[in-house]
């Protein structure tokens, strides 16, 4: 997204698989503002949003293979250095009590994708970034 002069990158369920993915985007958009990343390492199975859609099953290894996850810290800050952005937070993970409905996610501080958005958000902020995990709600200011 960008807005008057501003830009804002939303990659809610991005893995930084292929890191020669990012260079692209940055050739196309430049340095972004403010990156929202995704951090829900751990994924739920295809044939959790997909299961309906199959016109057979999935065995259970191949079920589990293809899972629908975010990046883990290392993975998250390879994509923090490729696109340079001032301000980082994660999101899209599903903690708000009231998605556990949706999901059924609830995360504990040894939770992996806690675990991990706390080290992406650490490191951030010793790189002199704005970093945040988001819960809930946030006002956002572009003016830094």
């Amino acid at each position: 997204v960008q807005l008057q002069g501003k830009s804002m990158l939303f990659a809610a369920d991005s893995n930084n698989i292929d890191p020669e993915l990012y260079n692209h985007i940055h050739e196309a958009i430049g340095d972004v503002d403010v990156l929202f990343l995704g951090m829900e390492c751990d994924g739920a199975p295809l044939s959790w949003l997909y299961g309906p859609l199959l016109t057979k099953p999935v065995t259970r290894k191949m079920d589990q293979s293809r899972r629908f996850n975010g990046s883990n810290c290392e993975c998250g800050l390879g994509i923090v250095e490729k696109l340079k952005p001032s301000q980082v937070y994660v999101y899209a993970m599903g903690q708000e009590p009231w998605l556990t409905y949706l999901t059924s996610i609830q995360y504990t501080e040894t939770s992996r994708p806690i675990v991990e958005s706390n080290k992406l958000v650490a490191s951030c902020q010793e790189q002199g970034l704005v970093s945040k995990r988001l819960y809930g709600h946030m006002e956002l200011s572009l003016d830094r």
